[in-house]
């Protein structure tokens, strides 16, 4: 799962252990996030008008 803050942190959660594998910092507040078709990145909509997309791969 994803989750994204105003404070500009981007949360990937595992639901299984129901805690936070991995966070990233972004540029502005972030009003959404997403998963592409294949669960393998993540987009962040930025308040700044910036859209970010991270590779869950790496």
């Amino acid at each position: 799962m994803a989750s994204g803050l105003l404070d500009k942190c981007i949360n990937i959660w595992s639901v299984k252990e129901a805690k936070i594998v991995r966070a990233y910092n972004g540029s502005g507040g972030i009003f959404e996030v997403c998963w592409n078709k294949e669960r393998k990145k993540v987009a962040a909509c930025f308040a700044n008008k910036k859209v970010c997309v991270f590779d869950m791969r790496l």
